[in-house]
């Protein structure tokens, strides 16, 4: 009886052994199993790129491994797990194909097409003020609004898929097909933002990337004389210890990189100073008109701006004028 039960269990590992043996021949080592990896994930154009593969199922120590670089064989060779190359100039492509024969008999390959397009990535201070026909660029300011916009060097841009990054927080919803620009606001803690997008295609195919580091900009103001007919000098400052011609002129002030851009909103706080003492704010807030009541006197003049909904965000000047 005792010899019987043993030869059952004997029968039994066999069998196991058999079951276990099979699912071993059959459980090759698919596609899917083994990932290939850029660094950098996005790279430019004429860029050095390091691409490397990895498997928690194959054992590549063991695997014969080729490379190929646009259908040439580059390197190969049992356990070659890295290989680095350098991407071609704007809009041309580099295939990148990996052949992996594993030690089961399985055989995969894994490819990736690069295009880099080169991305200019371009910003402007949504609502900063400058005065008219300003040559310039107009600087953020403590908690602005700022744009950036991604512009491709490339005719590929259809179907595009933008992924945004802002001090190395993805933006999930700025970003997607065809979003090509990303707005935000900076905070007032912040004098300095990283901004950064990663171009697709619908494949997956790195398009290229951009990036900026923005910097705060602080608000000044500038006094300029305003001619009756000819309108506001903008083309020179008007000085300290100018001269205000007996007859009366225009002083005009422009509060250079203040926010919002709109001089007449009820966040902005325009207050005047002629002589020592506060005048009523004129009803063109940014313009002053004197008329000296005598020759050979002095005053000076005064201005304060101030953005009573953000902190940190206000300018002031003064000069002194003679007549």
């Amino acid at each position: 009886m005792s010899m019987m039960k043993n030869t059952k269990i004997l029968i039994l590992f066999s069998v196991l052994i058999c079951v276990f043996s099979a699912f071993s021949v059959n459980a090759q080592v698919k596609n899917a199993d083994v990932s290939l990896i850029l660094s950098p994930k996005d790279p430019g154009a004429n860029e050095t790129v390091s691409a490397s593969i990895s498997s928690f199922v194959a054992d590549l120590n063991k695997s014969f491994i080729s490379w190929s670089l646009d259908g040439q064989t580059v390197i190969q060779g049992v356990g070659q797990k890295n290989f680095s190359f350098k991407t071609g100039s704007d809009n041309s492509q580099t295939s990148i194909d990996v052949k992996i024969d594993n030690t089961d008999g399985s055989s995969i390959t894994k490819q990736i097409i690069i295009t880099p397009a080169g991305i200019d990535l371009l910003w402007e201070a949504y609502d900063s003020y400058v005065p008219p026909f300003y040559k310039g660029k107009a600087l953020l300011s403590s908690e602005g609004i700022i744009k950036a916009v991604a512009i491709m060097n490339s005719n590929k841009t259809s179907g595009a898929l933008y992924n945004w990054k802002a001090d190395d927080n993805n933006k999930i919803d700025s970003s997607g097909y065809g979003k090509n620009y990303y707005i935000f606001q900076k905070s007032y803690l912040d004098k300095n933002n990283t901004i950064e997008v990663n171009v697709s295609n619908l494949l997956g195919n790195s398009l290229g990337s951009g990036k900026i580091n923005l910097a705060n900009g602080n608000p000044k103001i500038v006094f300029y004389k305003k001619d009756s007919t000819l309108g506001t000098q903008w083309q020179k400052a008007l000085e300290d210890n100018s001269r205000i011609d007996s007859n009366g002129e225009t002083i005009v002030f422009e509060p250079y990189f203040i926010s919002p851009k709109n001089l007449n909103s009820s966040n902005l706080n325009i207050s005047w100073t002629l002589g020592n003492s506060p005048i009523s704010t004129p009803e063109i807030k940014n313009e002053l008109s004197i008329r000296p009541e005598s020759s050979g006197g002095a005053s000076k003049i005064k201005i304060s701006v101030e953005n009573i909904k953000k902190m940190f965000l206000s300018a002031s000047k003064e000069i002194n004028v003679n007549f």
